[in-house]
């Protein structure tokens, strides 16, 4: 009998003992990560547009990363993603999530991870992380020809790097959530460029202008927000035919312009800033013109507003033939697309 009741004695002691509530993490390690994109006051994006006509991608994202290192900015301590995503009452996109930080001093970014062109390397150091894009074919160096030698190694345009920086965080012993918010800036710059044309009716149907920008940054080190100026290098990007709203009555209004990104330009006196731009005509022949592009970011414009406007017309030969045929001098018409389907597989 004694021993029955020291049986149940113990077992009631192990029920009370496991059924004791416990948190799943430690109330003082519990934090949430609140990042909103701001997007005011990007020149040619939000602010300062100069051709309405021309279309610009918005500056969204569905996911962003999120790096903590140790504050002296490494190694990496842990990382994570933030999908849940808001607008909040600015109209700005915010992205929330969870995070388990005990008490100590921290390295954090943030940045928006759906990215095409864009490169990550070196992130195993906040000091280091870095921002690049990828090299062009080889393909689009031949269309340059003899050109392609001066125009050194010429990468795609970078989509903007949304970054949201914390130098210096500090989490203190707290019970309950601590909230940590912060805002993400991107690290890009977008210009508007154009030149005025004539015979532009000249250039092959559907053909845009294939440019190249030298003089530019290859990257950013997002951690410290350094951009790289040791190595200058070539940015590529297309121009397409359009009009300026802001022609004087009775002016040329027929231009070749685009709006792209760059990581910055290179200070002056540092390397060479030109352009090259390259079109195809409606008899097969390519037509280039390189135009020293220092002059023009000097100006109030680009400084201020980031518009690189171009002032001079560039001419646009008649194809070969088009003054009345002949053996000689054939007339030659538009190109047309055709879509045709290529049977492929075994002959029977």
């Amino acid at each position: 009998m004694r021993r029955l009741i020291g049986v149940i004695l113990l077992c009631l002691v192990l029920v009370t003992a496991g059924c004791k509530r416990r948190p799943l993490f430690d109330p003082e390690d519990s934090a949430i990560l609140k990042v909103r994109l701001v997007t005011d006051g990007i020149n040619n994006v939000t602010c300062n547009i100069y051709n309405p006509n021309v279309e610009v991608p918005p500056i969204s994202s569905e996911m962003l990363r999120v790096l903590i290192y140790e504050p002296s900015g490494t190694p990496i301590l842990s990382q994570g993603f933030l999908s849940n995503k808001t607008i909040d009452g600015d109209g700005y996109e915010l992205f929330s999530g969870a995070l388990a930080l005990s008490a100590g001093e921290y390295k954090l970014l943030s940045y928006n991870f759906d990215l095409d062109a864009t490169r990550i390397q070196n992130e195993s150091d906040y000091n280091t992380i870095s921002a690049t894009t990828i090299e062009v074919p080889q393909h689009y160096y031949n269309r340059f020809g003899s050109r392609a030698d001066d125009l050194g190694r010429i990468l795609y345009a970078p989509e903007h790097l949304m970054v949201a920086r914390a130098p210096e965080l500090v989490v203190r012993p707290h019970s309950g959530t601590q909230y940590i918010t912060l805002d993400a800036h991107t690290v890009v710059d977008t210009y508007y460029i154009q030149i005025r044309v004539s015979g532009a009716d000249n250039m092959a149907k559907n053909a845009g202008c294939q440019a190249v920008i030298t003089g530019v940054a290859p990257s950013n080190r997002f951690g410290p927000n350094q951009r790289e100026y040791d190595t200058p290098t070539s940015l590529y990007f297309e121009m397409f035919g359009n009009t300026d709203p802001n022609t004087p009555e009775g002016g040329n209004e027929q231009v070749l312009c685009a709006v792209f990104n760059t990581f910055g330009k290179v200070p002056d006196g540092d390397s060479e800033l030109h352009i090259t731009l390259s079109v195809l005509t409606r008899d097969g022949q390519t037509h280039q013109k390189v135009v020293d592009m220092r002059p023009i970011f000097a100006t109030e414009d680009a400084r201020l507003r980031h518009w690189l406007l171009i002032d001079e017309v560039w001419e646009i030969p008649a194809p070969i033939g088009t003054g009345g045929g002949g053996g000689f001098t054939p007339d030659v018409e538009d190109w047309d697309d055709v879509e045709e389907t290529i049977p492929i597989g075994p002959r029977y």
